[in-house]
């Protein structure tokens, strides 16, 4: 569902403070923080596949570089969640990750962003690998109350990487008349990694699995690492699926996956 009027009241300008009210450890590098407005205030509500940019105050009083983080849950006027990978080369995801607690302030902006889920009565595909779920999680949730059938693709490395099991389950448990399909691939499971329990396919999301898994009249929605990303894209416009129907969001801004 797209929300077309935003009580206009509710949304600020620039940054504001949140309080990180909860924080949860998703897999071995990404971790959950839940935000609430520091003055209690309604949040304006976003549309599904939308980002917030953060910022946090320095030693010295100044703000760190702001970045834009996807939210990951469903709307609500209470709070938002975003959820983060530890970047090794990331200054702010580092700091984010390994040092604000429960009950700290940052700043952030309203949600942003055109990567959204659209009206459409077609079948949605939605794929995601690593941190890359987030956006698809949003649209999934938005989207299993309607009646279009819904296929829920995530590509991980093995089950170290696997974020919002439960999540996923529950999505699978609320869809309605069986419209939710979900695949989840282990490119390089661990040795205690059980096919059929931990993941449905081992390997990499290939033309021809999707050729005899996924509907042709679809809308294709996609995020992931630049080269996941340039497969995925290959991928359709070989299959003959259209542009119109192919919706994708970059992380790393400057690269243009439609090329070879």
């Amino acid at each position: 569902m797209i929300y077309n009027s935003i009580n206009s009241n509710s949304i600020w300008k620039g940054f504001k403070n949140f309080i990180v009210f909860n924080k949860v450890k998703e897999d071995e590098a990404v971790t959950s923080f839940y935000l609430k407005p520091s003055d209690g205030i309604k949040l304006p509500q976003f549309i599904a596949g939308q980002f917030i940019t953060i910022r946090i105050k320095n030693e010295d009083n100044t703000f760190t570089k702001p970045r834009q983080y996807t939210l990951s849950m469903n709307s609500n006027e209470e709070f938002y969640r975003i959820s983060i990978k530890r970047e090794e080369k990331g200054f702010l995801s580092k700091k984010l990750c390994d040092e604000i607690k429960v009950g700290d302030t940052l700043q952030i902006t309203a949600p942003l962003g055109s990567f959204i889920l659209k009206d459409s009565e077609r079948p949605l595909i939605l794929i995601g690998a690593g941190i890359g779920v987030t956006p698809m999680l949003t649209m999934a949730f938005d989207a299993v109350s309607s009646d279009r059938k819904i296929h829920f693709i995530y590509s991980i490395p093995n089950s170290k990487n696997h974020s919002f099991k439960e999540e996923i389950s529950k999505l699978q448990l609320h869809n309605r008349n069986d419209n939710f399909k979900s695949y989840v691939f282990y490119t390089r499971p661990k040795e205690t990694d059980i096919l059929g329990r931990d993941f449905n396919i081992k390997g990499r999301i290939s033309k021809e699995w999707m050729i005899e898994n996924l509907p042709q009249d679809g809308d294709f929605y996609f995020c992931g690492s630049v080269p996941f990303m340039k497969a995925v894209y290959h991928n359709l416009i070989s299959m003959g699926i259209e542009e119109e129907y192919i919706n994708f969001e970059m992380f790393e801004s400057g690269t243009d996956i439609t090329k070879e």
